[in-house]
């Protein structure tokens, strides 16, 4: 029996909601209330329609990006979004979404050289499950789709300062372009929508992450530096400006610096480090990464370290999957992808109520 192996990655959902300046304290546009929000808007949309930027205003190196299908589930309160990424790299294949069809169908077609039927956006889809009771999202990576956390935070981001209709809201603008949004009940006091991501690391209490502590001896770091910009540098950097260092390639215009230092970091340390520096997509050939050398002299790279999972899709005709099918397959197995994130709660509640 064929089936499609989708490469699961869990995400902390470090701010979600509207915030005062300075404050942690959300009031309002929180998880549940976002997603359900971007629902609303996009229901019946075109998918050319979907998206939540115009194009002259968009930040440079974003791709296209719009929502081609979006479920909830009313038993659990979890989401799954299908967003559908603008693409036109020759890597992999493509599929063209009709750009005049409603959010929610599935229909596709495949490129071809010669293609002259409707119109329709080329790209793939970008799978995301959203979990609203645990404040995590997890990005879903088949070999016909993609993931991009930046451009899901980015999609978010401006569907709730640009498009839904949130009550009580009230939009301005910065002399810098920010968008603050307001409530509209006299109050004067102002809130700014904030909506980012990172990767989940292996629990605390995970033996993995109790062997890697006890052998690390140093943590090594790669960067890659503009030759030409050195304020552009960080710190650390800066300390070779006392030592000979060997001259660049004629006109390159970049340098790939590795850093290595003694360190003994604990399993929070390690965690923290992973939490911060691991990608969810980072391709083998990219030098810019974090990693630990343990007593062996070998690196383990951090990306190692992130909690992962895997769903399998049996005998998936349609190739693109409906939000409403991928998340079912999902369900069956929710508290067993959930398990993980459930103990990280628990040994976080028992070391507060320790304390």
């Amino acid at each position: 029996m064929h089936y499609d192996a989708g490469h699961m990655n869990f995400f902390n959902v470090d701010h979600c909601g509207l915030y005062k300046i300075g404050n942690k304290e959300t009031y309002g546009c929180e998880l549940g209330e976002t997603f359900d929000l971007i629902k609303k808007w996009v229901k019946g949309r075109n998918l050319a329609d979907t998206i939540p930027w115009s194009e002259d205003k968009a930040k440079k190196n974003i791709s296209k990006c719009y929502c081609k299908d979006i479920y909830k589930d009313s038993a659990t309160g979890d989401f799954l979004v299908v967003l559908w990424k603008s693409d036109t790299d020759s890597a992999g294949t493509l599929w063209g979404a009709p750009e005049d069809n409603a959010t929610g169908d599935v229909k596709v077609v495949k490129y071809t050289n010669n293609y002259r039927g409707e119109k329709v956006i080329w790209g793939r889809p970008c799978y995301y499950w959203i979990i609203t009771e645990l404040n995590t999202i997890v990005s879903i990576k088949f070999d016909h789709s993609l993931c991009d956390a930046k451009l899901f935070e980015y999609y978010v981001i401006s569907c709730i300062n640009n498009r839904v209709q949130h009550k009580n809201r009230k939009k301005e603008y910065t002399d810098q372009g920010h968008v603050r949004i307001s409530y509209e009940n006299g109050d004067g006091i102002q809130y700014r929508y904030r909506f980012n991501v990172s990767l989940k690391s292996l629990n605390t209490s995970d033996v993995k992450l109790s062997e890697l502590a006890s052998k690390i001896t140093h943590i090594i770091r790669r960067e890659t530096i503009k030759v030409a910009s050195e304020d552009e540098r960080s710190e650390w950097l800066k300390l070779f400006d006392k030592l000979p260092l060997v001259a660049p390639k004629p006109k390159s215009k970049n340098r790939k610096i590795e850093i290595k230092a003694e360190a003994k970091p604990n399993v929070n340390e390690i965690k923290t480090i992973i939490e911060n520096n691991a990608l969810e997509n980072r391709m083998k050939h990219e030098w810019d990464n974090v990693g630990f050398v343990t007593d062996n002299g070998r690196v383990t790279w951090c990306d190692r370290y992130v909690l992962r999972d895997q769903v399998n899709v049996y005998d998936n005709k349609t190739k693109i999957l409906e939000a409403e099918k991928l998340y079912k397959i999902i369900k069956n197995d929710r508290k067993r992808y959930l398990n993980p994130i459930s103990d990280m709660i628990d040994s976080s509640n028992q070391v507060l109520e320790e304390a």
